[in-house]
């Protein structure tokens, strides 16, 4: 999750042109997120504590590999270019719905509250990285853009809430403050 984080913000930054900031973030942006959508999805296949320890050594890898992409920022060129930008654009919304497609599968398999709202959340993220389409395509269509972040908005905040539920319930189970409700006759 913290390379989404970490990926939106460089993104947000760039675009603000805050202070005549003209970089083009857009590169460290899709490949944070690209990462942290992508180990998001591999985490959910893994089934060994040895894969889970692998998975931890390629994210280092990545994290490695972001740095160099954010730290490159100043020498991309400051215009965007709208097939950079629609190839990038594809990418995210490839791996977004494939994650999405896992966390249906998964729901439809054990029936959780975290499959579900992590169903919900990517879902909501390949939707919102598929209305920016237009908005790359013809500059005039600045709504959709606008309205493509606000539903990947949304679905973070589902993604917060999945991730905050099965942090309070194992912590509730750890302390034994987690007890089964009793059925009242």
């Amino acid at each position: 999750m913290s390379f989404i984080a970490i990926g939106s913000f460089v993104g947000f930054a760039g675009e603000a042109h805050i202070d005549g900031n003209n970089l083009n973030t857009e590169w460290a942006g899709s490949c944070g997120t690209c990462c942290g959508a992508l180990f998001i999805f591999l985490s959910s296949l893994v089934k060994s504590y040895t894969q889970i320890q692998q998975l931890k050594q390629w994210q280092l890898v990545a994290v490695v590999l972001f740095l160099i992409v954010v730290l490159l920022t100043p020498f991309y060129p400051a215009t965007k270019s709208p097939p950079i930008a629609l190839s990038l654009n594809a990418v995210r919304m490839i791996i977004h719905t494939s994650t999405f497609i896992r966390y249906l599968a998964l729901y439809l398999s054990k029936r959780t509250r975290f499959s579900l709202l992590m169903w919900i959340a990517f879902s909501m993220m390949a939707i919102g990285y598929a209305l920016n389409i237009p908005g790359i395509l013809q500059s005039s269509l600045a709504l959709f853009p606008i309205i493509a972040a606000a539903v990947r908005i949304a679905a973070y905040l589902a993604m917060i809430a999945a991730y905050g539920l099965t942090t309070l319930k194992s912590e509730s189970v750890a302390s034994g403050r987690y007890a089964l409700p009793r059925r009242q006759f």
